[in-house]
């Protein structure tokens, strides 16, 4: 008589690793138990058939089974395998604590954490208690789902359970609170805390950080020292993320030397943040040791450091970085796309922009997100493409924020199109209409082009929606403490010693050539001087005033600001650097500006004497953002000098006096610090006028060069057609289009090399005609050391 199969012959399955043993032909002995092959599972798929093989056996109902089967499904869940592990659950008759612990973990950790909340309420209707376990993956699926009013209940029955001093639940609490954006309330949970542990302090410390509330975080992270409490990794993290939120380069200093001397730097996420932060202060030589010194560079550290470049404006070497990144083998990821884009956008690098851009998904199958639509339209538009930004918005595949369409009404304002800037701010007000700075941009969008009636709709519009605009804040670490000034303080108050000071180093400025731009006070019923006093108690200048007061000479002012630098304090901080002999960096939200005291560099309209070697540069400082022509050339044919120049007409003083003080007034940036503007145009007269193939007397030449000084904008022209001198290299004959379209003509262009080997802007002249009296078009286009791409150094 034949006997039944076992039930183990009875089972088809797939040859696999996993079930090799069931398809060998020689006899086996088949295991008594199902769970001796959980060890070897590796997927949904798999764990399907032992649970087919239980059924054969008669364990299909067997309570540690379904348990052990649950925990497989939640350990690294997804939408399947914790639909999959529901449904098991639900095959239990008598569910234990233990398993809803298991099952709420596994949504805390998924793409569907509320669906823990269900849960959690039918383990009340059973009339089981809750333990140590439950609360902490209820809590953290309501982190995950910004569920702050399940959370706030959740509270509430560990409160009447007598759990809310529970050392497992408070950082629990303060962590779902913080991620809910209340970190007040995290804060009350944390300071009723009897003895808060270090993992307590890591969760507050680690929201007041993503809170974008740094003092608070630092302070903890002392008082954590002060109770002599060991840090953690995490405790670094946050600290280092709260330097840089802060800019406070010596407390990072000293939190790096902690780190070394603990070993913290065997974490490669707290070298990765030793990047951030350095980057972020204003130090990227620190930023590329860290880089350099690491053993091991996983991709978030690589795209720190791609992030890193992008921030100080170095495109091309983000873009090097993430070669070097290919070749040693180490893939991309969303951070890495986002600080090349970024590279891009602040370069100019239309091109690279989209190529990148593409093989995000195409490539490497990573889709982009938010951010790095922002980045193209941020790209767009600083190349002066604001119509194809416009329908790049427009054309998403998923719905686009608020964000999206304010960069691109930030660039109209750049660009001055008042029309297409009215209709990005209706695309704004269809998504949030409380945004104060959206109303403050297009406002003095309007202000610039003499609309008044727009300027004075939009301030009514604002009053009456109880729009306010979030006040500039400008911080300073000084001697490890962080102080904060705000624009307008001291305009309305009883003058301070600060104030005072910043009054005389105005005054100071201004005797090297400072003016105001009052042009950025868009306020009608402002005076000229009410304009001037707003200018001078920007946030900013407080700020660098204070660092002035209250620093050693010699070193480095770093001021962070909330909103983007002012234009007007980024020139004043120039002249101070140049004045104190200082280092000023000012960091917003976009990016790191430095001012500095300049080597010898050639940048547009400077001049080096060929006979000294030596550079002459202003007594102010390179120029501000508003120079319009380094110089004037008469008509001439090949771009060679004349050969007939007249000795016997060189450069007069006395012939041009009355003009002397409307140069300093007007032309205040082309003199030599040893020298004065006059001395710069004696060699400019004598070097093109005395030189020119027509008759031009000096004064025509003096006067001419005035004149053109008021019309002609050479860098707004660029700065229209998304040309920067932020390092970026941009195309000749764009160029030469954005400023033929300022002006009218062709100009005459001059470029050098520097000592990589790239072709660089070096000077831009106009050409005028026989008379002098009028521009003409410039016989020779470019001259010098000029290839197809060129780069504007940053000034």
């Amino acid at each position: 008589m034949a006997t039944a199969p076992s039930p183990v012959t009875s089972i088809s399955l797939p040859k696999s690793k996993f079930n090799e043993k069931f398809s060998r032909t020689e006899p086996l002995n088949p295991p008594q138990n199902p769970l001796s092959l959980l060890p070897q599972c590796t997927s949904l798929k798999e764990l399907k058939q032992i649970q087919a093989f239980a059924i054969k056996t008669h364990l299909q109902n067997d309570h540690t089974f379904l348990t052990k089967l649950i925990n497989f499904c939640t350990k690294n869940p997804t939408f399947t395998s914790m639909e999959y592990a529901h449904k098991l659950f639900d095959n239990i008759s008598q569910p234990d604590v233990v398993l809803f612990n298991t099952m709420a973990r596994g949504y805390s950790r998924s793409n569907t954490p509320i669906q823990a909340i269900p849960l959690f309420s039918q383990l009340l209707s059973f009339g089981f208690v809750p333990d140590d376990y439950t609360f902490p993956s209820v809590l953290k699926a309501c982190s995950s789902a910004k569920a702050l009013e399940e959370g706030k209940q959740i509270h509430c029955l560990a409160i009447k359970l007598g759990l809310n001093h529970n050392i497992y639940i408070c950082p629990n609490l303060i962590s779902m609170y913080t991620e809910c954006n209340d970190v007040d309330s995290a804060r009350r949970v944390f300071d009723k805390m009897l003895d808060p542990c270090v993992i307590s302090y890591n969760a507050i410390i680690t929201g007041y950080a993503k809170c974008s509330r740094p003092n608070e975080a630092l302070s903890l992270f002392r008082e954590l020292q002060v109770k002599s409490l060991k840090p953690t990794d995490v405790t670094m993290l946050s600290a280092l993320s709260s330097c840089s939120l802060l800019g406070a380069l010596d407390l990072g200093k000293w939190i790096h030397e902690y780190v070394k001397k603990y070993g913290f730097d065997k974490y490669i996420k707290v070298s990765t943040a030793l990047i951030d932060m350095y980057a972020k202060c204003g130090s990227l030589e620190e930023a590329i040791c860290v880089f350099e010194n690491m053993s091991i560079r996983d991709t978030a550290a690589w795209s720190a450091m791609i992030v890193a470049y992008a921030t100080h404006g170095k495109g091309y070497k983000a873009i090097e970085t993430f070669e070097e990144m290919r070749k040693e083998g180490v893939q991309p990821d969303e951070i890495t796309f986002l600080g090349l884009l970024y590279a891009c956008s602040h370069n100019g690098l239309l091109d690279e922009g989209w190529r990148f851009f593409y093989s995000m998904s195409d490539k490497y199958r990573i889709f982009p997100g938010i951010k790095h639509y922002g980045c193209m339209v941020d790209l767009l538009a600083r190349t002066g493409h604001l119509d194809e930004a416009y329908k790049f918005i427009d054309e998403l595949p998923i719905k686009p924020t608020p964000i999206l369409w304010r960069t691109l009404l930030a660039a109209c304002s750049s660009h001055g199109d008042v029309e297409l800037g009215k209709s990005v701010i209706k695309r704004i007000f269809e998504l949030d209409d409380s945004h104060g700075g959206d109303y403050v941009i297009l406002s003095n969008l309007c202000a610039r082009a003499g609309r008044w009636e727009d300027v004075d709709f939009l301030r009514k519009l604002m009053k009456d929606k109880g729009v306010v605009k979030v006040p500039g804040c400008s911080s300073i670490e000084v001697d490890n403490i962080v102080h904060e000034f705000f624009s307008g303080d001291g305009v309305n108050t009883v003058s301070t010693s600060l104030h005072k000071a910043l009054d005389e180093l105005m005054k100071e400025l201004k005797m090297v050539g400072y003016v105001p731009d009052t042009s950025l006070v868009f306020h009608a019923e402002m005076g000229e001087e009410e304009k001037e006093i707003s200018l001078r108690y920007h946030s900013e200048k407080l700020a660098i005033a204070y660092g002035l007061l209250n620093t050693p000479p010699g070193s480095t002012i770093r001021v962070v600001k909330n909103l983007r630098v002012c234009g007007d304090c980024h020139a004043a901080a120039k002249l101070i650097s140049h004045i104190f002999d200082r280092q000023i960096i000012l960091r917003d939200l976009r990016l790191c500006h430095i001012a500095e005291v300049w080597g010898c560099k050639k940048w547009p309209g400077s001049y080096c004497d060929s006979d000294k070697f030596s550079c002459c540069y202003p007594p102010t400082g390179k120029p501000a953002a508003d120079f319009s022509i380094h110089g004037l050339w008469p008509n001439y044919i090949n771009g060679s000098y004349p050969q007939n120049c007249d000795p016997n007409n060189p450069f007069n003083e006395s012939e041009i006096s009355d003009l002397i003080s409307s140069m300093r007034t007007n032309w205040p940036s082309l003199a030599c610090p040893s020298s004065s503007g006059e001395s710069f145009w004696s060699h400019e007269w004598e070097k093109h006028g005395t030189c020119s193939e027509s008759v031009l007397d000096q004064r025509s030449y003096f006067e001419t060069a005035l004149s053109l000084r008021q019309q002609t904008k050479i860098l707004q022209s660029l700065t229209n057609a998304g040309i920067n001198p932020d390092g970026g290299s941009y195309s000749m004959e764009n160029i030469k289009d954005a400023i033929k379209e300022g002006t009218g003509y062709t100009p005459w262009i001059e470029c050098n090399e520097d000592s990589s080997g790239n072709s660089q802007l070096y000077q831009v002249y106009l050409c005028l005609d026989g008379s002098g009296s009028k521009l003409i078009e410039c016989p020779v286009f470019p001259q010098g050391e000029c290839g197809s791409e060129i780069e504007f150094p940053t000034f």
